[in-house]
């Protein structure tokens, strides 16, 4: 029966407590900053998804054209080019 009454008072200071911590004006203050930084922290992530959205979307079209790059490109215009010869001396001279 102790251990209930004890309880019951932690309860009713605790309840106290938080209705004094509601009124003040800086927990208010307080609130209304965790509240803005939340929303700013939520309006970064939608541009961070929004960011990356589009970035995919430059990668798929990036590979699209390296692969029609490639088909366009021929076996002997990737090989090295041949040195050229040097003239041959005329037989009249």
């Amino acid at each position: 029966m102790v251990a209930k009454s004890v309880i019951s008072q932690l309860q009713s200071v605790g309840e106290g407590a938080l209705g004094k911590l509601a009124q003040s004006p800086a927990t208010r203050t307080a609130l209304k900053g965790a509240v803005q930084a939340k929303e700013r922290g939520e309006r970064l992530l939608h541009s961070l998804d929004s960011i990356e959205t589009r970035l995919g979307q430059i990668e798929e079209r990036l590979s699209a054209l390296e692969k029609t790059k490639r088909r366009r490109s021929s076996p002997a215009a990737s090989a090295p080019a041949a040195e050229p010869e040097p003239p041959e001396p005329s037989a009249g001279a």
